[in-house]
């Protein structure tokens, strides 16, 4: 028997799965597109996507899935019943009410109270308001949590404080938990309608940004990716918080490190000679950054989405961008970001470091010369 962590990530128009072991082996690895995404109900569906997956796998594998770990797209807002407001749905703030200046600087806030004007039945009559991939966590646990990657996110959601300000019910936000944490187990219900085995611990794993960055093992100073997908964010790991106009800077999951991006907004839409030309530039920004703030700028950029899968534009990019790219195991980042919580969760490893260390691994390198 493999054993094996059953890794879920929720996109915008499909679910992927994979079946990872301890030492990052990829034993199985599939998706399932959702008929209609932009189905207001869309996250009733995630479940069933879910089961399809698991239906598709060998029967000795199933029986090997030691836990589970959820990490998605955000910030998408999702009740009780499903009532979903995804996270790329643009919304007027000013013509439906909100005032922002009441949620600044949370990402999710904004999204909470839109949904609330939007939805006031729903917002009313739910238990729960979840912040994403956690509504799919509660079908399968029973529990309601709220995933905060590491303290220093607090801000981008929310506290006590913030939400009694914006007239949002304390009671309705779930619980928060951390990435890599046993939020519950899986019913006897649910795991008759997968057909696995009852009991199996689901773990945190968090938004797709985050659960990325540990899928490249970007947590580390000096580390960088290139996160390809509708958008392309390059991400440089730094040792304190730096200001600068043109790059975002967040915490790391890994305390006291930050990670500071360029992002490309929309690349998907542009020709490859723009997003290369795109590509220099966020490259150039950030080895000013590493200069100015005397942090090494690495010799290779981990690659991550549908890019990472593509050998001649890989070739041709890194020779464009005069710097080493690296393509690892699996070119969904997510997913091995999500067997590094869920490994670190059940207890093999010590850190979420460690367990980076020990599952994301170098499957390609692509020379600049």
């Amino acid at each position: 028997m493999i054993e094996t962590v059953l890794c879920i990530d929720i996109g915008t128009t499909s679910l992927k799965a994979g079946l990872i072991t301890v030492d990052g082996e990829v034993v199985s690895i599939s998706s399932k597109k959702f008929s209609d995404p932009q189905n207001r109900f869309i996250a009733t569906k995630w479940l069933g996507a879910v089961e399809r997956i698991v239906k598709d796998m060998p029967a000795d594998l199933i029986e090997g899935i030691q836990g589970i770990t959820v990490s998605g797209n955000g910030p998408t807002v999702v009740s009780s019943e499903g009532i979903t407001l995804r996270w790329n749905e643009n919304i007027d703030y000013k013509a439906i009410g909100v005032d922002t200046s009441l949620t600044v600087p949370s990402l999710f806030l904004p999204r909470i109270l839109s949904f609330k004007t939007l939805f006031p039945k729903s917002f009313d009559n739910s238990r729960y308001i979840f912040s994403g991939p956690e509504f799919l966590i509660y079908e399968l646990t029973g529990r309601a949590v709220t995933i905060l990657p590491e303290e220093r996110f607090l801000a981008a959601y929310w506290d006590e404080e913030r939400l009694i300000k914006c007239e949002v019910p304390v009671g309705k936000m779930p619980e928060y938990v951390s990435t890599g944490q046993v939020c519950g187990y899986v019913t006897e219900e649910i795991a008759g309608f997968l057909k696995i085995k009852t009991g199996i611990p689901v773990i945190a794993g968090g938004p797709d940004f985050v659960v990325a960055l540990m899928g490249t093992n970007t947590l580390q100073s000096g580390y960088v990716c290139d996160r390809c997908g509708s958008s392309e964010g390059f991400n440089f790991c730094v040792p304190s918080f730096i200001k600068d106009e043109e790059v975002r800077s967040l915490p790391s999951v890994i305390p006291g490190l930050w990670n500071v991006s360029v992002l490309i907004v929309k690349s998907s839409g542009i020709s490859e000679a723009k997003r290369f030309d795109f590509a220099k530039k966020a490259v150039s920004v950030l080895k000013r950054i590493a200069e100015a703030n005397n942090i090494d700028f690495p010799e290779k950029i981990t690659v991550t989405g549908g890019q990472a899968a593509n050998e001649k534009l890989m070739q041709d990019k890194a020779k464009t961008l005069g710097v080493k790219l690296v393509a690892c195991q699996c070119p969904h980042a997510e997913l091995l970001g999500d067997a590094c919580a869920g490994w670190y969760g059940i207890g093999k490893y010590k850190s979420l470091q460690e367990s980076a260390n020990a599952i994301v691994k170098e499957d390609k390198v692509y020379d600049c010369l």
